[in-house]
This record gives structure tokens, C-alpha cells and sequence, in this order.
């Protein structure tokens, strides 16, 4: 049985309400008459000069994400991007260009930050599982180490006697977050427990490193502040029993995790944490900060293209892209705003949207309410800047994606298709 006027009528507020509140956040992304734009310019028109599936990013989402960061967080810290979170050489480029670092986890990522001209001063290297090639590749250069273990400690020690280094807490806070992305409780493999850490610091001044900072990051899409308050309580506690036992800690690397919204609730409110921060950090302390899907995430929308549709049980819709496009929804059950990039008025179909890959998980998200949508119709999944190309794969033999970004209204390609 279809829906109704009156659930036609909610739909089509549904799909406003969506897009006025990506337009209050960045002004992006919104229909002018019945076409979706991104930056002024049509999707429709991407997808005819590029193909489909694509990436398509905002140039100005990114500088406007950026920029709310740096009048906040930036004016009592450093700001380093999570390089995992999208690594296009052009959009590191653009990020660097802000006057922001760069959070690495291998060498590869370390070599990008570098290729894209971010000063090795302004790059820190953390990571469970640095091999002994990576912790030379990235001392060699004179990046920062946030070290993850004792045993770590020791290897880079024998490396380079005298490095300045972080350790990496576990402070035993739940991010409440997807279990996969929690990454601050004892059952988690990252860092060292807060009960450990003094064990470690006194490890590393005696095996001749300079242990000046207490690093951490609690997990990732943190909307609320709370995790943050308690893992802070604790690694202050942890600061001033190290500085009572003479060991000089003069850095707090907090980490990222600052969610965003993707559909309902709200951006986390840098500006809250920033006033915990002033509030509660000892004054003088260097504080560090890690964000990647704030600065990259709502910049993102994966263009895709309708191929099939099939009406029995339950209607699906068949389009281009597949889970190994974007992982995110297989694998976290995430859930994106999806939008014709033509809007019709039509009476709204609930719709799962799925992919050509041959997984049963290879699903965008189910019961969709749109306008049934016609074989070759655009959708546009939102807010895939974060982990999406970055967490692609060629699974099936399928291609990787084009990236293209709008920079001033005017698309320019930015990675081509291909294996």
C-alpha cells in the first residue's frame, strides 16, 4: 500500500529539513528549484562529465569546518588533521594550507602529510603497530612518536636516543560510541592503561627518551562532551603525579573523535570542550588536538546512479555504488542522508537502497522514504568526506572511485577511476 498525502507531505520535509540544516552548518549542499547543488553547481552536472559512482567535495565546507576549529580549539592548542579520515593529496593541500597538521598512523600517511607540504614539525605519528622501519622513517625526519607501549618505548630508544615522545593513555572511558570505534577501555588494544603509565614514563627516562607528553584519543563520532570530561579528569590526575615524581610532562595531547551530525542532533560543540579545557588545564600546558571527519566529513557526497528497481517483498532500488565505495554502513550500520539529485513530487515509496555487490550487507540504508526513483536517476549520499574513498576497496574487481572537488563553483578532478 503506498503512503498517503499526509506522508507525502512529511517526506518532503524530511528532505528540506535535511538540506536547510546542512545549508545552516556550511552552505553547501541545497535544491535550487528541483536540482541538488553542491557549492552552486548541479550534481546532475558532475555526474554527466565525471560518471558515476563519484565523490564529489566542498572546498568551502572544508575551510568552513576549519575555520570554526581554529577561532575555537586553535586558540588555546594545535590542531593536527587525522590523515585516515581522507587522504586526496589535493584536499591535504587544502587542509595544510590552513595552517594545520597533520595525526599519522604509517609511513605512507607520513609521506603524504609531507608530499602535501606540511612541516615535519607539525606532524605526529601514532599508531598500535609502528614497525621498526616506520619509527626510524619518521625519526629520520624529526616527527613527533606518540608511543602505544612499553615494549615501543624500548624500540625506539635503541633507535634514537634522546627523542622527545608521547605514550598514548588508556583512560577506561567509554566514548559511547559504535563498539568498533571505542577506543579508551581496557578491552581495547590502544595505548597503556592510566594505572600503568607511570611504569612507562619512568621506562622511558631510564632508557633515555623524553617522555613531555601525555597523549590520548577516546574514540571517534563523539557527540557529547562527557567522555571528554572524564578521560580529562583522569589524565590530569595521572599529570600531576607524574610531575610530583620530577617527571617534567609539558604536553596533553587530547586526540579527536569530534563528531558530526549525519541527519539527527547536532556537530559536537568544539566550543564546549574548548571552555572545559581553559577551565580545568593548567596554564602553560601545550594542548594538541586530532579531528578528521569534522574537518572532511559534511564535505563529502557520493554521487551514484540508479540501474534497477525490484518490487516484491520489499522494494529495492539497485543502484552503482557498492559497500566497497563506502564501507561505512556494512560495517558500522552508519546511516547517510540519501536524496534524489533531481527532486520529484511524487508520492514517497519506502526504498532500501543497495549496491551491485554480492553481499547481502551491501545495503546504503533501508527503508528510504522518497519518490520511487526511475532507472538512470541520480541519488546523493551526504556527509561521506570522512571514511568513504579512504575506506574503498576493489572487492568484486571493482573499480576506485573518482574524486572531484568544487573549488569557486568550478569542479576539478582530483583522483581518476580506476583499479
Amino acid at each position: 500500500m503506498q503512503p498517503g498525502r499526509a506522508d507525502h507531505r512529511l517526506v518532503q520535509s524530511q528532505m528540506c529539513r535535511i538540506v536547510l540544516e546542512r545549508t545552516r552548518m556550511n552552505n553547501d549542499l541545497i535544491y535550487q528549484s528541483s536540482d541538488l547543488m553542491l557549492d552552486r553547481l548541479p550534481l546532475a552536472t558532475i555526474a554527466r562529465k565525471y560518471g558515476t559512482p563519484v565523490y564529489v567535495y566542498s572546498a568551502s565546507s572544508i575551510r568552513g569546518q576549519v575555520t570554526r576549529l581554529m577561532q575555537s580549539l586553535g586558540t588555546i592548542g594545535s590542531l593536527r588533521y587525522a590523515v585516515k579520515a581522507n587522504g586526496n593529496p589535493a584536499l591535504l593541500a587544502l587542509i595544510f594550507s590552513m595552517g594545520i597538521g597533520a595525526d599519522t598512523v604509517s609511513r605512507g600517511e607520513i609521506q603524504a602529510a609531507l608530499d602535501a607540504r606540511c612541516p615535519a614539525d607539525r606532524i605526529v605519528f601514532s599508531g598500535v603497530g609502528k614497525t621498526p622501519d616506520e619509527l626510524a622513517f619518521a625519526l629520520d625526519h624529526g616527527i613527533f612518536i606518540n608511543a602505544e607501549s612499553e615494549e615501543e618505548l624500548t624500540a625506539i630508544a635503541r633507535l634514537r636516543a634522546g627523542a622527545h615522545v608521547g605514550i598514548r593513555i588508556n583512560p577506561g572511558v567509554d566514548a559511547r560510541t559504535h563498539h568498533y570505534i571505542t577506543t579508551g577501555t581496557e578491552e581495547n588494544k590502544f595505548g597503556i592503561p592510566v594505572d600503568a603509565a607511570p611504569d612507562a614514563f619512568r621506562l622511558a627516562m631510564d632508557a633515555g627518551l623524553v617522555p613531555d607528553t601525555i597523549s590520548c584519543h577516546i574514540g571517534s563520532q563523539i557527540t557529547s562532551l562527557e567522555p571528554y570530561r572524564k578521560s580529562l579528569a583522569r589524565l590530569l590526575e595521572l599529570h600531576d603525579s607524574l610531575m610530583g615524581d620530577g617527571i617534567p610532562v609539558s604536553s596533553l595531547d587530547i586526540g579527536g573523535g569530534f563528531g558530526i551530525n549525519y541527519g539527527e542532533g547536532a556537530d559536537f560543540a568544539v566550543e564546549d570542550l574548548q571552555a572545559l579545557l581553559r577551565r580545568d588545564v593548567p596554564q602553560g600546558m601545550k594542548l594538541w588536538f586530532e579531528p578528521g571527519r569534522y574537518i572532511v566529513g559534511h564535505a563529502g557526497t557520493l554521487v551514484t546512479r540508479v540501474l534497477y528497481r525490484k518490487r516484491y517483498a520489499r522494494t529495492f532500488v539497485i543502484v552503482d555504488a557498492g559497500m566497497n565505495d563506502l564501507i561505512r554502513p556494512a560495517l558500522y550500520q552508519a546511516h547517510h542522508a540519501i536524496l534524489p539529485v533531481t527532486r520529484r513530487d511524487a508520492e514517497p515509496t519506502p526504498c532500501d537502497i543497495v549496491g551491485p555487490v554480492c553481499e547481502s550487507a551491501d545495503c546504503f540504508d533501508r527503508d528510504v522514504p522518497m519518490p520511487l526513483p526511475e532507472q538512470g536517476d541520480l541519488l546523493a549520499i551526504c556527509d561521506t568526506g570522512a571514511y568513504g574513498w579512504s575506506m574503498s576497496s576493489t572487492y568484486n574487481g571493482r573499480p576506485l572511485l573518482p574524486e572531484v572537488l568544487i573549488e569557486d563553483g568550478e569542479p576539478v578532478l582530483i583522483r581518476e577511476r580506476g583499479l
